[in-house]
């Protein structure tokens, strides 16, 4: 008689945490997910968004969860307060310093992972950033994302992309950064209220927004609009130092 195997076999995105039930035959887990669809025509974003997540894994905390595919869907984890943005757009009072302060840390250094794993975003913003119920920042949104050095899906809001930067690089994405801390710390993006070529056209003039009444980041904020980082691990060594700064 064949041993038992009693090794438990996860689906792919799930673990013990997951489980609510189990029986003599089975074992039952409890999914908190959304299915991500399109239309036909638009089928080679599911394709190049699911070849990203089964590349970033499963293990990253500040990644949404990929479950894996059905048909020609995706299901991924419910981030049941939105994105960044959408949580702004609901608050009545202003975001708590130390929050601002996780989500910049949190932001940075999945950046920083998707990066190792030769994954550009491409659409950095707040828009893409989604909060689980402890409001943690998960990256998600890779449907345009460049992978192994293929051209992106997509391009970044302009004003989040300096209209030097050519195509999709590590410095567009750190200029990116850049734009996104600026929204966490203020509740609007960059230069809001102009139209899309006075931002190109102040970005050109080497004009940013004024940096001197935010509570914290001005600094880097400023580095990653001058690209004076040349890899999102040195910005999130500044990042972290920052942040100790304000936890003592």
């Amino acid at each position: 008689m064949p041993p038992t195997d009693y090794t438990i076999r996860y689906p792919y995105g799930l673990n013990g945490q997951d489980i609510v039930g189990v029986g003599i035959t089975a074992l039952v887990a409890r999914l908190d997910a959304v299915i991500k669809f399109a239309r036909p025509s638009e089928l080679p974003f599911i394709e190049r968004e699911k070849c990203i997540y089964q590349r970033l894994g499963q293990h990253h905390d500040g990644i949404l969860r990929f479950y894996g595919s059905l048909e020609d869907a995706l299901i991924l984890q419910y981030a049941c307060n939105g994105s960044i943005r959408q949580y702004f757009a609901k608050q009545a009072k202003p975001v708590p310093l130390p929050l601002q302060l996780r989500w910049v840390q949190q932001i940075t250094a999945s950046i920083a992972f998707i990066h190792s794993k030769q994954v550009l975003h491409g659409d950095i913003s707040c828009n893409n950033v989604f909060l689980d119920k402890e409001l943690n920042a998960k990256l998600g949104d890779f449907a345009g994302s460049s992978i192994d050095g293929q051209a992106p899906l997509i391009c970044y809001e302009t004003s989040h992309e300096h209209p030097k930067i050519k195509g999709i690089s590590i410095r567009s994405e750190v200029f990116a950064l850049g734009s996104t801390f600026y929204e966490i710390m203020t509740g609007s993006k960059p230069y809001k209220e102009l139209s899309d070529q006075e931002i190109c056209d102040a970005y050109i003039k080497g004009k940013f927004p004024n940096l001197a009444a935010l509570a914290a980041f001005n600094d880097i904020i400023a580095k990653c609009w001058a690209q004076d980082y040349a890899s999102v691990d040195k910005l999130l060594e500044d990042v972290q130092a920052e942040g100790m700064i304000f936890s003592w």
